[in-house]
């Protein structure tokens, strides 16, 4: 009994890598047929993509399953020691046998002088493949070998017998046909646009006023996509690849969208990194100066959420409540202007509490939105060695003052569509940012409150 010396232990990645090179070698120039279909070119190789290798759940091909053992590159135990020349014998044997074969059918062969006699060198008919017994390469020409072409033409467009004004017709006929054809001209049948029908027999389909037959472009550019020609002149198309599946999503996006995809993903890193270079810059103090005076006393971030949420969802039953009615026929337009006004300080509020939280967030404190606002205030104090001071709430008084200073505006409409109501007052501020967003538009006069002024259809809200 043969003793076998037990194996070292090795990986099996790296002993397949060293003992089996072709398989993990750089692929070669050589062209290669596919394995399930060798009539056919193999498809092309998957580009090196980082987010397509990083895709987890869309990741091709079969996938190895946690936990798999890998045990390529060991053999097995059993006894081949003499497999390989045991094969040998019947291989050498059975070539043998072929020799004698062909040589006896040869010397009965009462025609072969006769084959010898008319052969004409031409190995194009039966021995095309094969020279001195070896199978001969395939070589593929590459798409400048290809004469005639014409690189600068282009596919698109179609025949047209239309030669007035150089196929610029006029008038509402012509409008129409270019309608029909701009709507319709990417959902045609190719059988649609080979009918020829009662068409002038001498003009064919170019006579055709919708749906003429397209023109193609003079050259090979389209074929050398979906397979090669060889130098014998055969095309050869490429397999399809088992992974187009995954590339379904894919379908109906030009070259055009996908640029400007790139260009918006790129615009919104580059807003990223200025929003993180500037909230670098931030520090503790500032933000929690941000933060503080958005909180009510004994309320936390989260609480303060919350309650901003509320105020959303009663303002939302509010305008369901009151959407399709209307009293002694006043517009819903003044009270949809100030929802959105509130509104927007309503998520200006929402942002700026959850971008500081996140900032503190970030810089370690786990519990920041259950951190309550006098204790925000004793890391401001903490942080800066200066006090907290509450910024003063607006009182009567106040707003008077300011009411004085900000200067104040009204508007009507000239139509009477909200029955020649005076709306108003409100500061130059808010009126200017209705009048950019075009709310105003034709058909409304301003004047100044308390101002003594007439009404004018121009203002300039300072």
């Amino acid at each position: 009994m043969a003793y076998n010396a037990p194996r070292n232990k090795r990986a099996a990645e790296d002993y397949v890598r060293t003992h089996d090179p072709d398989e993990y070698s750089q692929p070669s120039k050589k062209p290669r047929f596919d394995v399930r279909n060798p009539s056919a070119l193999a498809p092309d190789a998957l580009e090196d993509d980082a987010v397509l290798q990083a895709d987890v759940i869309g990741a091709r091909g079969q996938q190895v399953k946690r936990g798999a053992v890998n045990i390529d590159g060991y053999d097995s135990d059993s006894d081949n020691d003499n497999f390989n020349a045991r094969a040998d014998r019947k291989a050498k044997a059975k070539e043998k046998a072929e020799k004698e074969k062909s040589r006896d059918e040869e010397e009965n062969d009462m025609f072969a002088d006769l084959d010898d006699d008319f052969k004409d060198g031409d190995d194009s008919e039966g021995d095309a493949g094969r020279r001195d017994g070896k199978k001969r390469a395939v070589r593929f020409i590459d798409a400048d070998e290809i004469e005639g072409q014409i690189q600068s033409s282009k596919s698109g467009g179609h025949v047209s017998a239309d030669f007035s004004l150089n196929g610029r017709g006029k008038g509402k006929g012509r409008e129409q046909d270019n309608d029909v054809e701009s709507s319709s001209e990417s959902e045609v049948d190719d059988e649609i646009r080979a009918d020829t029908g009662d068409l002038d027999p001498e003009l064919g389909a170019g006579s055709k006023k919708d749906h003429a037959p397209k023109l193609d472009a003079f050259n090979m550019r389209a074929e050398q996509e979906e397979g090669r020609f060889d130098d014998q002149g055969n095309y050869i198309r490429k397999a399809v690849d088992p992974d187009t599946i995954y590339d379904i999503w894919l379908e109906g996006t030009s070259k055009k969208d996908m640029k400007k995809a790139k260009e918006a993903a790129e615009k919104r890193e580059e807003e990223r990194r200025k929003r993180d270079f500037a909230d670098e810059l931030k520090s503790t103090g500032d933000v929690l100066a941000e933060l503080i005076p958005l909180l009510n006393r004994g309320e936390t971030v989260i609480e303060a959420l919350a309650r901003l949420g509320k105020s959303k969802e009663k303002k939302a039953k509010w305008l369901n409540k009151n959407k399709h009615k209307k009293q002694n026929g006043a517009s819903e337009d003044q009270p949809l202007l100030e929802d959105d006004a509130a509104e927007q300080l309503r998520k200006q509020k929402i942002e700026t509490i959850t971008g500081a939280a996140d900032f503190l967030l970030t810089k370690g404190q786990a519990e920041v939105y259950d951190d309550e606002r006098e204790m925000l205030i004793r890391q401001y104090r903490r942080e800066t060695g200066n006090d907290w001071i509450d910024p003063p709430q607006p009182n009567d008084d106040d707003a008077h003052d300011g009411a004085a200073m900000v200067q104040m505006w009204e508007y009507r409409w000239t139509d009477a569509r909200d029955g020649g109501a005076i709306n108003g007052p409100y500061d130059a501020h808010t009126m200017r940012q209705w009048n950019d967003a075009g709310y105003f538009g034709e058909g409304v006069e301003f004047r100044k409150k308390d101002s003594g002024g007439g009404w004018t259809r121009v203002a300039e809200f300072a």
